[in-house]
């Protein structure tokens, strides 16, 4: 679905999303009946308001009317250019086959444990299900899963057991991200966008066209960032960007030998950290919230550069409480800098909205910041400014309200930059072909 010009193709973000949603028909969902309430994440009604604000929905002229009644969200004209993908057309394998993705970077432990966790709960008699692992809703015969307790990995002696009790207070480091009924199904229609925008977007590589024709975003449902290679926390399950980022470097095919990873979201991408701590083919640059002030408290530090054969790799950019636009465009510009010297082919943007200056999650005692609408329209005019395929992938963002317009406005950013860029590019073309029509003049 590319749209083109004059000239050739306009610059198009593809959509990717997954084929078991129908932003129409939300309340009906069964995962998001089933999912413990929360006060902050509402994960199935964000990745609705941000497809509608995209354009999905023929509600849109709606959606927007109500938005600009808001008034930290200024003027939004309309969606950016975008083409949407559900993938129903494309995916023909059984739904549980994503699991054996060969390039998942989570350890088969963890994997087995969510493909399994809440059948094994649900199966057990409800006596031997300890009282302390509970989450009720109202109206669901089976509470969802919490751990009790979190296991000290950094203590000699510490493993995973095979009970389910023992399992989950080794996998998850708090009671905030459960188990419940459908989340399994979720996570696989999400492991399914990551594999497609990997693919779709190791194929334009591979076939050459310009990083401004065509840039993806993999609307996936839970974010990613927290979750590390054996651990679940932070409403994170599968870290996405890290699963699109291994795949571009470690296919078969190898689209890419470099790849960096961007972390826009408030809090530290920890998990994307911990993965790629070692390794030198992917770096990994981080700016959020200073963790002495905020989650996830102990990842983030402007000291922690990796090790080994990844030394250098890590870039952390924590930023004192309260800062605004101003401050973050420094630190996001030295991060493209950093990108730009490791001679990354393909840029992976973890998308958290959550750096908003009215998102309920920040600790504004001790941390906090202040973007608004318009900076998040500046934000994606920098990152297209990088000159190199670009991807997205949604992380946090608390405000549901106003999520679908903050992307939009990154979106519209990076349409704004890479049609200067494709103009930029068919006019010193045409240069070129008129020189080398007036050379063969002259020399006749």
């Amino acid at each position: 679905m590319e749209q083109d010009g004059e000239d050739g193709p306009k610059p198009t973000a593809m959509i990717i999303y997954d084929p078991g949603y129908d932003p129409k028909i939300e309340a009906n969902d069964a995962a998001q009946s089933s999912m413990p309430e929360d006060i902050y994440n509402a994960p199935y009604a964000r990745k609705m308001a941000i497809l509608r604000a995209l354009g999905w929905s023929d509600e849109l002229e709606e959606v927007f009317k109500n938005l600009r009644s808001i008034d930290e969200l200024g003027e939004v004209e309309g969606p950016p250019r975008c083409a949407f993908d559900s993938l129903d057309h494309k995916w023909h394998g059984e739904r549980s086959q994503i699991w054996d993705y060969r390039h998942l970077v989570h350890d088969r432990g963890m994997l087995e444990y969510l493909k399994t966790a809440w059948d094994r709960w649900k199966e057990m008699p409800s006596e031997n299900r300890c009282k302390f692992f509970r989450r009720k809703k109202d109206a669901v015969s089976v509470p969802a899963l919490v751990p009790s307790n979190f296991a000290q990995r950094s203590e000699r002696g510490c493993r995973a057991g095979t009970d389910i009790h023992s399992q989950t207070c080794w996998y998850h480091t708090d009671d905030e991200t459960p188990i419940f009924e459908g989340l399994r199904e979720t996570l696989e229609l999400d492991l399914i966008v990551d594999a497609f925008a990997a693919q779709s977007m190791g194929d334009d590589i591979k076939k050459g066209h310009p990083h401004w024709s065509k840039y993806y975003y993999a609307l996936v449902t839970h974010p990613g960032h927290h979750a590390g290679r054996s651990s679940i926390g932070g409403y994170c399950y599968i870290n996405n960007a890290a699963l699109i980022a291994n795949s571009l470097t470690r296919d078969e095919k190898q689209f890419c030998k470099k790849v960096a990873i961007l972390d826009v979201d408030y809090h530290c991408g920890n998990g994307t950290i911990s993965i790629f701590w070692d390794r030198p083919d992917v770096f990994v640059a981080s700016i959020h919230a200073d963790p002495s002030g905020d989650y996830p408290w102990n990842s983030g530090f402007a000291d922690q550069v990796g090790e080994g054969d990844g030394e250098g790799t890590t870039l952390n950019l924590p930023l004192p409480r309260g800062m605004g636009w101003t401050e973050y465009r420094k630190a996001l510009k030295r991060a493209l800098a950093a990108i730009k010297e490791f001679g990354a082919e393909a840029i992976i943007v973890s998308l958290g909205l959550d750096t908003h200056i009215n998102d309920p999650v920040q600790e504004k005692a001790t941390a906090g910041m202040r973007l608004t609408s318009e900076d998040y329209f500046d934000m994606g005019k920098l990152l297209a400014g990088a000159e190199v395929r670009l991807c997205f992938v949604q992380e946090g963002g608390y405000q549901v309200h106003v999520a679908g317009a903050l992307v939009a406005q990154v979106l519209k950013g990076v349409q704004v930059e890479f049609e200067r860029q494709e103009s930029g590019y068919h006019y010193g073309h045409k240069r070129d072909a008129s020189a080398a029509s007036l050379d063969g003049f002259e020399s006749s």
